[in-house]
C-alpha cells in the first residue's frame, strides 16, 4: 500500500513537470519571431498592401516598351529629342525604378515607386521603414517586400532603411514613441486619424 503511495506520488510529479514543459514550449512557440515570415501574434511585418506595386501595374508599361512608344519629346538645339519607352528608361543606372519625370508622360506615376513598412519585433520595439523600389539585389538596406514585375522588368523589391521606435500596447491601440497610435484589427493596423489599413505580410514570399 505505501509503494503504491508512493508510486502514484511519482507520477504525479512527473506528470506536472511534463505538463508544465509543454505549456512553457507553447508560449514560447507563440512569441517566436523567426526575423521574417509573418510572426506570431502582434509581431511582424506589415504595409498598406494597396498602396504597393503588382505584376498587372507593369502590364500598360510593357505594352509601351513593345511598341516603343514616345511618351514626350522636347525641342533643344533646332533638334526634336523624343522619351520613348525601354527598359532603360525606367530603371537608372542604380536600378531605381523611377517614372515620377514629367518626361514620362501618360505613364508618370503609374508605379506605386515607395511604400511605408513597420515591422513590429517585440512588446516594445518597431521599425519603420520608407522603401523605394529597385531591381532586386540592387538597392540597398533591407528588401521588405518583394514582387515579380512581369517578362521585361522580372524580379524586384522594395528597400529601406529602418528607423528604431519603442510602443507601448494599451488596450487594442499601439502608442508609438514618435506620436503615432495605431488600432490592432485582425490581421493588421489602421492608423489613427486614417481609414487605410496596414495588413500583415510576408517579407520573405515574392507576390
Amino acid at each position: 500500500m505505501v509503494k503504491r503511495k508512493k508510486l502514484w506520488s511519482l507520477l504525479s510529479i512527473m506528470m506536472v513537470a511534463v505538463l508544465s514543459l509543454c505549456l512553457s514550449s507553447c508560449g514560447g512557440d507563440d512569441d517566436d519571431d523567426d526575423g521574417g515570415g509573418l510572426g506570431s501574434g502582434l509581431k511582424g511585418w506589415y504595409t498598406n498592401l494597396s498602396e504597393v506595386a503588382k505584376q498587372s501595374d507593369f502590364n500598360v508599361i510593357n505594352e509601351a516598351i513593345d511598341n516603343e512608344e514616345v511618351l514626350s519629346s522636347y525641342r533643344y538645339g533646332g533638334q526634336i529629342h523624343k522619351h520613348i519607352a525601354s527598359y532603360d528608361e525606367f530603371i537608372d543606372s542604380n536600378g531605381c525604378y523611377n517614372d515620377w519625370d514629367a518626361s514620362f508622360g501618360r505613364l508618370r506615376f503609374t508605379i506605386s515607386t515607395t511604400i511605408n513598412v513597420i515591422r513590429i519585433v517585440d512588446d516594445t520595439t518597431l521599425l519603420f521603414y520608407s522603401a523605394m523600389l529597385y531591381v532586386d539585389g540592387r538597392g540597398s538596406g533591407d528588401a521588405v517586400y518583394k514582387l515579380y514585375a512581369g517578362r521585361i522588368f522580372g524580379n524586384m523589391a522594395y528597400y529601406g532603411t529602418p528607423s528604431y521606435y519603442t510602443y507601448a500596447k494599451v488596450g487594442n491601440k499601439l502608442v508609438v514613441s514618435n506620436g503615432d497610435i495605431y488600432t490592432v484589427v485582425d490581421g493588421g493596423l489602421i492608423k489613427d486619424g486614417s481609414s487605410s489599413r496596414w495588413n500583415k505580410y510576408d517579407p520573405n514570399k515574392r507576390y
